[in-house]
């Protein structure tokens, strides 16, 4: 890993959960040191960032000021709103600045906004990357590194499994995923996010073909949803609110995405998201937050990733923290690459910065 000799520099994009984790961890870690914050809100422009991580005050103003952002020395943006804006990505490129982002981007399939992104990383001198948990982690990264063991490939699976009840998020962004819509709203119009996130995984399935020489010919995905029996109490904005999943509305959804290889299901991400376990139908499973890597082949591989308590009441607070962790860790080896964009093909092993202090 490059050693640092001063700090890297970072500008937080947005202040959403993910991002306020980047800020408390700028403040905590003196690898990494916040220099600016963008925020969408006006009522949070001009507030210190570190209060609106709950950190204390850090002597950084957010601002809704793009350009007097831009400008600041700095080396690197984690790029973190809801949807990500590819001119908005291309303009901080421009700026010279790198950009690591949990939006998608693990490998970009629409040409255009890859010429677009590349264009606009050699302009500014500047790198790109897309990082997060799933996708950039779970479904992409760790199935490569298992596949080392492999003399064989068959069938690639990755099982997301998420207790959603225990939610870091606003009720707004709750509904946007599609929970707590009746069954025919759902089927009427599915939410816009829901689109959104066939993109991102099918980047994912893309950069895993890619990594491991294989080409895919057609994606397809499937959605399901379940309907609570009964209404069911759910967390939201880390404990601070509640809401309420009404009986017979969506309270569980199913996403199935599949890389074919002529009519062979070659790579499937199954992805299973519930509000509690009193569903119809239901998605029994045994741990309320996990990722299971499956490899069928010879051998065959399993590989089980979990986070958080054994009754998954921290793991939505602390999934969102490893995503965060994952664009921090990633910088000092984006800002050491040459401009580009830079999958996780281009980069060298992630790891841990400053962060291991076993005599503390």
């Amino acid at each position: 890993m490059p050693r640092a000799t001063k700090p890297i520099r970072v500008i937080q994009w947005a202040t959403g959960s993910v991002g306020k984790l980047v800020i408390a961890t700028c403040a905590s870690n003196e690898a990494f040191q916040l220099v600016g914050c963008w925020v969408h809100s006006e009522a949070k422009d001009g507030r210190d960032a570190g209060e609106i991580a709950g950190v204390g005050a850090l002597g950084v103003a957010a601002t809704r000021d793009v350009d007097a952002l831009l400008a600041t020395p700095a080396d690197v943006v984690c790029y973190a709103p809801l949807l990500a804006d590819v001119g908005e990505i291309c303009r901080i490129l421009e700026a010279g600045l790198d950009v690591v982002t949990p939006t998608g981007f693990t490998t970009i399939r629409d040409p255009d906004a890859a010429a677009r992104i590349e264009a606009a990383c050699r302009k500014g001198g500047a790198s790109f990357h897309g990082s997060g948990i799933h996708p950039g982690f779970s479904g992409d990264r760790l199935p490569l590194v298992l596949s080392a063991m492999s003399r064989r490939i068959d069938r690639i699976v990755v099982h997301e499994i998420v207790d959603m009840s225990h939610v870091n998020e606003s009720p707004e962004l709750v509904r946007m995923l599609g929970f707590d819509m009746t069954p025919e709203e759902a089927r009427r119009s599915p939410p816009a996010l829901l689109g959104v996130m066939g993109t991102i995984f099918f980047e994912s399935i893309a950069l895993v073909a890619e990594g491991l020489g294989l080409e895919i010919d057609r994606y397809e995905k499937r959605h399901e949803f379940a309907l609570a029996k009964r209404d069911v109490e759910i967390e939201l904005e880390l404990g601070a609110r509640k809401g309420t999943i009404r009986a017979g509305h969506v309270a569980g959804q199913a996403f199935d995405y599949v890389g074919f290889v002529g009519d062979v299901p070659a790579i499937e991400f199954r992805t299973r998201w519930k509000m509690g376990r009193d569903l119809e139908p239901d998605w029994p499973f045994d741990h309320p937050w996990a990722y299971r890597i499956q490899i069928d082949g010879d051998p065959p591989l399993r590989l089980e990733f979990t986070c958080g308590a054994e009754d998954g009441s921290d793991s939505a607070a602390l999934g969102l923290l490893c995503t965060a962790m994952n664009c921090l860790n990633t910088m000092p080896h984006l800002v050491a690459a040459s401009p580009g964009v830079k999958t996780q093909l281009d980069l060298p092993l992630i790891r841990a910065v400053n962060a291991f202090h076993p005599l503390r």
